[in-house]
């Protein structure tokens, strides 16, 4: 027996089994909830970690609840007890069914301060729940300020930190299994000239505590050109979004390598992300995909020519869609990603 084995053996004689244990103990392995959005998964390596925290921050309307939505219910699809804790009060139960939530199975909360949302998600982590959404940190109420009228209350800021703070020192201490997934707002801080203008709220706390944080950012919008009428009944041509473009960049990272960068697209009209577009990308990269001049191809012998038919020949078989995924997400026996970490 091993210095190591031995240590641990009376460790765990004197303090109790599983006091200590080895570095390469299997309950140390980090799983993954798959998200069920192939851009979002493929940058965070296949998933939200789980007994880990992922922080998504962006501005409005960059799909942060809708991927969080998804990844509750790939979770739910899979077996797993999901909870969601929402000091927004702004959860809309249909639209989290149409994304596949089963919300019959969803523990659910509205808190009325932080102090509560912190005490009720310290009880489901000790209950091993699977998945926990906090939408979001920005929207999160410190009891002293509950407490207080506006008309009569001096400005301090740091009472949200001070809460994240305590917060993340107890989820942290009581984890074993939990993904809790953080999402936050964007601000900008008034006065600065020079360098990024960028915040977000809630203090540094659960920036040094999160394993990954994604920032999710508009890159652009797809508008499409209809005829309709005027009050007078002339027919006018107007432009119609119908699609945004998002940037996901994965700006920390302690379980793989850092700074990359993710661009796809959210129709409007599906409601869903264009994953055929971006597997169809994300493919070339990786080298599952070939393209010369106009032609596609995966197989040798079936070759697409021009990329909207190559598009369509994609959604007409499915199955090579999910032979691009596996290879973008290095499940089909290639060498997954690099295993570089950022030290927090």
């Amino acid at each position: 027996m091993s210095k190591a084995h031995q240590l641990m053996a009376e460790i765990n004689k004197a303090l109790g089994a599983g006091t200590v244990k080895l570095g390469s103990d299997e309950s140390l392995v980090v799983g993954r909830l798959p998200t069920g959005i192939l851009p979002i998964d493929h940058i965070l390596d296949g998933g939200v970690p789980t007994g880990r925290f992922t922080e998504i921050f962006g501005a409005y309307s960059t799909l942060k609840s809708y991927i969080a939505l998804s990844c509750i219910a790939q979770t739910q699809a899979s077996g797993g007890v999901c909870a969601i804790v929402d000091t927004e009060h702004a959860f809309d139960r249909g639209w989290a069914e149409s994304i596949g939530v089963n919300t019959n199975e969803l523990i659910y909360q509205s808190p009325q301060t932080g102090e509560e949302a912190v005490d009720v998600t310290e009880v489901l982590v000790r209950n091993d729940v699977d998945l926990i959404v906090w939408d979001s940190v920005a929207a999160t109420l410190p009891q002293t300020e509950s407490n207080k009228r506006l008309s009569n209350e001096t400005v301090q800021p740091a009472r949200l930190a001070a809460l994240m703070s305590l917060g993340m020192r107890k989820l942290t201490a009581a984890n074993k299994k939990t993904a809790i997934v953080f999402i936050n707002q964007t601000r900008l801080n008034v006065g600065v000239v020079f360098g990024d203008p960028e915040t977000v709220p809630g203090g540094k706390a659960l920036p040094y505590y999160a394993s990954y944080r994604l920032a999710l950012r508009k890159a652009g919008k797809e508008k499409e050109s209809t005829d309709t009428y005027d009050s007078a009944g002339k027919k006018v041509s107007v432009n119609t979004v119908v699609a945004h473009k998002i940037r996901a960049t994965l700006e920390k990272s302690k379980l793989s390598a850092p700074s990359k960068d993710v661009l796809f697209t959210f129709d409007l009209r599906t409601g869903k992300v264009d994953e055929i577009g971006y597997a169809a990308a994300a493919g070339l990269e990786c080298g599952i995909v070939k393209h010369e001049g106009r032609s596609w191809w995966i197989d040798e012998n079936q070759k697409v020519v021009g990329a909207e038919k190559f598009r369509g020949w994609l959604a007409d078989n499915p199955e090579q869609i999910e032979r691009i995924k596996l290879a973008v997400l290095g499940q089909d026996g290639s060498p997954g990603p690099d295993s570089k970490t950022e030290e927090s």
